[in-house]
């Protein structure tokens, strides 16, 4: 068996998406036809978040020197959005291109994001799957731009739906009303070689960071939905009966101005020395990251799945998360699940796990529990079994 592997734009960085693919992948004896493009658009951002500031004093002097109004702020906003889709546009006619001479006749055709399925639209492609994780542009961000309306059109025309829990598939049917038979839930996992409890903080001298300080870690990107604002609030209230207590945000910006915004809500807080921005950790490393934090929060609105709680559980780290979308499936009763937009209730919890030894024991041994009933092989399994029916 031959898979056409329609993955988009080539990344050097895992995460998310393309950890749930080189997981399951790398545990089929499956040949993959790859089909894969650099983007014209990833690299444009790179060359402009390069150019962003990411410091407090950098900050700082932009405030002094006035540099920027609200009105060039505007401006450049809007620029920058419709430099973006222009690229963008040419990304996914390059890819189309692309796709088109590559794909083989007789192969499956699996194209391993939402984001993809407007390729449907335009190339006959039999015994096709799409791997949708989430709807989250279209249902949560109400984006219904031409790009959107076009994924969304192409979702539909799939032989077969992918998906990762069972609030992604009610949403899938909800918006696209599509036959719920037709889709399969191959759930996220962990790799629990990897993702063990091993606790130990003498990862935190790599920054020379206090070693009888209270660590609480967040895993992820800083676009609106991960709620950072709210968790930094929770926060500050929380230092006020914890001082000797640190954020460390593991995880890149993801959207723009993201980074700014956070910089100065920290700022206005004075948490500029008590919240630790360490970028994009890779893989290896993460666990000792999860291992050497007291507690990961993961205050996020609507999400998918939620990978950041499941594996800081298999670490042995309790968890904070929201009551909302697919997160209490995710987590059960192995954490706390709190409303996200409760900053009392999100303190409150955090100073009782942070000092309550009976708790953090008890979450501890509950969400080790947990985590053991999400495993690679059984997704891979389970993505063999949907290859094997078309």
């Amino acid at each position: 068996m031959e898979i056409d592997y329609i993955s988009g734009q080539k990344n050097d960085k895992i995460f998310g998406m393309s950890k749930y693919q080189m997981e399951i992948h790398k545990r089929l004896d499956i040949k993959l036809n790859v089909i894969e493009y650099d983007s014209m658009m990833t690299n444009l951002e790179k060359r402009y978040n390069s150019s962003q500031s990411t410091g407090y004093n950098e900050l700082h002097l932009e405030k002094a020197a006035n540099i920027k109004t609200r009105e060039d702020s505007k401006i450049k906003k809007f620029f920058v959005n419709s430099g973006k889709n222009i690229f963008q546009n040419i990304d996914r006619y390059r890819y189309k291109l692309i796709v088109e001479k590559n794909i083989k006749k007789d192969n499956i055709k699996h194209l391993t994001s939402q984001e993809l399925a407007y390729l449907l639209n335009s190339i006959k492609m039999d015994r096709s799957i799409v791997t949708c994780y989430d709807l989250i542009p279209w249902a949560y961000e109400n984006n219904h731009s031409k790009i959107w309306k076009n994924n969304m059109s192409g979702l539909k025309k799939a032989n077969i739906i992918m998906t990762i829990s069972d609030f992604s598939r009610d949403e899938i049917i909800k918006y696209l009303n599509y036959p719920e038979d037709r889709i399969h839930i191959v759930s996220a996992a962990v790799d629990h070689d990897l993702y063990q409890k091993r606790r130990d903080k003498s990862i935190l001298n790599k920054l020379n960071l206090p070693l009888d300080y209270k660590y609480i870690l967040y895993v992820g990107s800083e676009t609106p939905r991960q709620n950072l604002k709210f968790l930094l609030k929770a926060f500050n209230k929380l230092k006020k009966k914890l001082p000797n207590v640190k954020l460390l945000k593991i995880g890149e910006p993801q959207s723009y101005g993201a980074r700014k915004k956070l910089l100065n809500s920290i700022s206005e807080m004075d948490l500029q020395n008590d919240v630790i921005f360490m970028g994009y950790v890779m893989e290896e490393e993460l666990p000792k990251w999860y291992n050497a934090s007291d507690l990961l929060v993961y205050p996020c609105l609507y999400a998918g799945f939620g990978l950041p709680p499941l594996e800081a559980m298999a670490c042995g780290t309790p968890v904070i998360t929201s009551n909302t979308s697919s997160l209490p499936e995710v987590v059960d009763d192995a954490g706390i699940m709190v409303d996200p937009y409760n900053v009392n209730s999100m303190s409150l919890n955090m100073y009782e796990i942070l000092t309550n030894q009976g708790l953090q024991t008890d979450l501890m041994r509950k969400g080790i529990k947990r985590a053991k009933s999400f495993n690679w092989d059984k997704s891979a399994r389970e993505t063999q079994e949907v290859y094997d029916s078309l």
